[in-house]
């Protein structure tokens, strides 16, 4: 159910206990130097402040008892309460008179006895009240009023030395008590109360049965041949998406393609505009509810007042957390009790065993709190369990082009290709491929084919003047990378992925490579090590001379049994990242965790 803005009766006593309870705090701090004149001698302005806002809080425990029982639809039983409640107030009042008849600190201390008094009669007569009552929804938990009002006493009382320290620090309180509120219901205006229409009607989803396949494949399951259909549930997903919507956005078309809606919550930035897609039955709706234009720092943070509210408000079978590397891990378990799945785009470096930082410490805490982790690499799971994580990991690789696995088989030349584009790599890391390549061509081994560098873009003219001074201005081609790039690869004789490009690139490249049936050469990192095997291509240290790489390159591209290894098994390694499979997986994560039903708030 989505929560209204609007305040409900029965919520009444809670939003005038939220409110009372700063309050109480800030007649509790005020500092002496305040009301020194006007406390008589014999009175201690210490004892009178701690015991006035004592009795303070106890009459509003006291109000908001007596409203409690009236929303429970009894009238005779409030009036009983605030009577006797009254009566001990009086009684407070005479035993204080009796013990300090000649200064105000005995009435104060009495008043404060007798309201406390009077105010657990009050929570007496309420929980007897709700236990005869049987179906009586139980009250909101006060973990979070209590924390708050606690946060507001530690700064009070830090400040209560200093007149305008404090005074300040009221101010800011006070605004944020009236602005809080105001900002998540401009963030909640903003935000998409639904992500679907309707309810889903939970159907039982297809099995799928795991087939054993090469060790060194992330994912070991044989792909199915057709598109996928909505024959599974139908399920309404809030994808908070962090600083990058785009990462996870093939996935999303996938689901929505399946029949699913798919709500992808991010930053404002300039030139991004809501919008939605219509993908088969289903849809992606791309929403970015903080509609100022701030620095990149205040956008940041509306996308996470924004990605909080949503968590809470909006109506999501599954809400998405992406734990990327800005804004990081947000402990979103801990503020919806809505099913939360974390997709793990980027983990935090692990907790060093003695010294860890006060921000690592708090960003793994975030981490903990999930139940259910969707990670894009072995090594990420078992990052997670080393840092003694005890949630439910799944394993879904990055996907690769659908292009890539559709492409025909071609003849074979003896080009060596390198995607530069595709990569997101800049001239930095060519050039060691570059003066690699210089050592080839000359030889007598050389491969007899160009190095072809795919979509150079900005970095292309940097490039050609390297090729120049090496001498290789014949022996380098240059070729856009948009349309006929995977049939180029195909009829490469070998794929490079030069050292120093960015992991997840680095993989998807090497995948496509495989799709088309084209052995790999590239640096032994661990992105790497779990797409390619031996038997399909080579790695070789990330930080290798030029020498020792073309050595490399010569050898890989004279390997016939690599080579056939490659065009016979490539594709089928590639096919286990195919989209539609990948997306297949991710939407039984989503139903397992829909099926375990919403998660309780984790409090450790």
């Amino acid at each position: 159910m989505s929560v209204g803005s609007a305040t409900r009766p029965q919520d009444r006593p809670d939003t005038v206990l939220r409110a009372l309870l700063p309050v109480v705090a800030v007649v509790g701090t005020v500092p002496p130097a305040l009301i020194g004149p006007v406390v008589p001698p014999p009175a201690s302005p210490e004892v009178v402040l701690a015991a006035g806002a004592v009795a303070l809080a106890g009459v509003g425990l006291t109000t908001v008892g007596v409203w409690r029982l009236l929303a429970l639809g009894t009238r005779v039983v409030p009036a009983v309460g605030l009577l006797g409640a009254g009566v001990l107030l009086g009684e407070g009042l005479a035993i204080g008179a009796e013990v300090a008849p000649a200064g105000s600190t005995g009435l104060v201390v009495g008043a404060a006895g007798g309201a406390l008094a009077g105010a657990g009669l009050l929570g007496v007569l309420v929980r007897w009240r709700r236990g005869s009552l049987p179906g009586t929804p139980a009250p909101r938990a006060l973990r979070g009023p209590l924390v708050g009002a606690g946060l507001v006493l530690l700064v009070l009382a830090a400040t209560r030395t200093s007149v305008p320290a404090w005074l300040v620090a009221v101010g800011v309180v006070a605004l944020a008590l009236a602005g809080l509120p105001l900002v998540a219901a401009h963030v909640r205006a903003g935000t998409p109360r639904a992500a679907l229409a309707v309810d889903p009607v939970l159907r039982p989803a297809p099995v799928r049965t795991p087939v054993p396949d090469d060790p060194y494949a992330t994912i070991e399951v044989d792909p199915p041949a057709v598109s996928p259909v909505p024959s599974g549930p139908r399920l309404r997903v809030l994808h908070l998406a962090g600083a990058d919507p785009d990462a996870a956005a093939a996935l999303h078309r996938h689901l929505a393609a399946a029949g699913h809606e798919v709500t992808v919550l991010g930053p404002r930035s300039p030139g991004v505009h809501d919008r939605i897609e219509q993908h088969g039955t289903g849809m992606v709706r791309w929403t970015h509810p903080v509609r100022r234009g701030w620095t990149r720092s205040g956008r940041m943070l509306g996308y996470v007042a924004a990605a909080v509210v949503a968590a809470r408000h909006t109506r999501a079978d599954v809400v998405v957390e992406e734990i990327a590397a800005s804004p990081g891990p947000l402990a979103v378990p801990r503020w919806t009790t809505r099913p939360v799945v974390a997709l793990a785009t980027r983990l935090p470096d692990p907790e060093p065993a003695e010294g860890a930082t006060s921000l690592l410490r708090l960003r793994w805490w975030a981490v903990r709190a999930h139940r259910s982790i969707v990670v894009r690499s072995p090594a990420d799971a078992e990052v997670l369990a080393a840092a003694r994580c005890r949630a439910d990991v799944a394993v879904i690789g990055d996907g690769i082009d659908p292009a890539a696995l559709r492409t025909p088989p071609h003849r074979r030349e003896d080009d060596v290709v390198v995607r530069v584009g595709r990569l997101g790599a800049g001239a930095d890391a060519v050039r060691p491929l570059l003066y690699a390549w210089a050592r080839v061509a000359p030889s007598t081994s050389s491969p007899g084919g160009p190095l072809v560098l795919l979509g150079c873009g900005a970095h292309e003219a940097a490039l050609r003047e390297c090729a120049a001074q090496l001498g290789l201005a014949e022996q380098v081609e240059f070729a856009a990378d948009a349309g006929g790039e995977h049939a180029r690869v195909a009829s490469a004789r070998l794929a490079v992925v030069p050292p120093g490009a960015p992991a997840r690139a680095a993989r998807a490249v090497a995948l496509e490579a495989l799709a088309v049936g084209t052995p790999v050469l590239g640096p032994d990192i661990a992105a790497l090590r779990e797409v390619v095997p031996p038997t399909v291509g080579v790695l070789v240290p990330e930080q290798l001379d030029p020498a020792a790489l073309a050595d490399a390159v010569t050898a890989l591209h004279a390997d016939r049994p690599r080579r056939e290894a490659a065009a016979t098994r490539g594709p089928r390694l590639a096919r286990a990242h195919d989209l539609d499979v990948l997306a297949g997986q991710l939407e039984d994560v989503y139903l397992a965790a829909v099926t375990r039903g919403a998660m309780p708030l984790v409090r450790r």
